[in-house]
């Protein structure tokens, strides 16, 4: 089982591209215990965002995200 850590390839944040040529930032971080997740529709911070962004607990929903939309890390 895949899990964001491995797809992010042990760092804290990743840019990753889907066929369509969208792009996401994805950043995991802590506050206290609390593992959170932020997801970015744009290629870097400060450009338009293509659509609203995602903060969320659950790394599920990040997967699902990636796996659905087909997102790859950007190399």
């Amino acid at each position: 089982m895949e899990t964001l850590g491995i797809l992010l390839k042990g760092k804290n944040s990743g840019l990753f591209k889907n066929t369509n040529g969208e792009y996401c930032q994805i950043f995991r971080y802590y506050i206290g215990n609390n593992q959170k997740f932020q997801v970015i529709f744009s290629k870097e911070l400060g450009d338009l965002a293509m659509r609203g962004a995602i903060n969320t607990t659950s790394e599920k929903k990040v997967l699902k995200l990636i796996k659905d939309e087909g997102f790859v890390l950007e190399v």
